[in-house]
């Protein structure tokens, strides 16, 4: 059964937004801050069963991708594009997986996991898959890793 109209409705609230509240911090409980844009927040993502598993999460407080205007959705896809090259130039993967779902956290925002040749190609993606969590120092030398990747791309990080 879905969330019930009460549950939803606090669920898309802004004030009550998880995301709204800590996706620009330099570090939060799931996270750690890659990047920003005009459009995004670029998080690696302290579990990290999946080497290089970032998140792409929108500025703005939108529940679903169908809201966004042109200029939003160039924005975003292009910000999850340069992610999914740091991610590349940084971790090597054989693929990475983008997915985009909401129904727990509804506030716009893609799952980049990459696919390493240790991965089972067969198996279902699962961002739960874990936890495997990185030292503190190790998680942070990957996001700088990460950072330095994005800022050899050519464009400015943003505020």
């Amino acid at each position: 059964m879905w969330w019930s109209e009460e549950e939803w409705a606090a669920l898309i609230d802004p004030v009550e937004c998880g995301m709204c509240a800590d996706a620009h911090l330099d570090e939060n409980p799931h996270s750690v801050l890659v990047a920003s844009t005009e459009t995004a927040h670029i998080r690696i993502a302290r579990n990290q069963s999946h080497r290089g598993y970032c998140l792409v999460i929108l500025r703005d407080h939108v529940t679903d991708i169908g809201d966004l205007t042109s200029e939003q959705l160039n924005g975003f896809w292009s910000d999850v594009q340069r992610a999914g090259r740091a991610i590349t130039t940084v971790f090597a993967p054989r693929k990475i997986d983008y997915l985009v779902m909401g129904h727990r956290m509804p506030h716009l925002h893609c799952h980049l996991l990459p696919q390493h040749s240790t991965d089972d190609p067969l198996r279902n993606v699962d961002i739960s898959d874990g936890p495997e969590f990185s030292s503190s120092r190790a998680l942070h030398d990957d996001a700088r890793a990460l950072r330095d990747a994005w800022d050899r791309s050519g464009l400015p990080r943003g505020s």
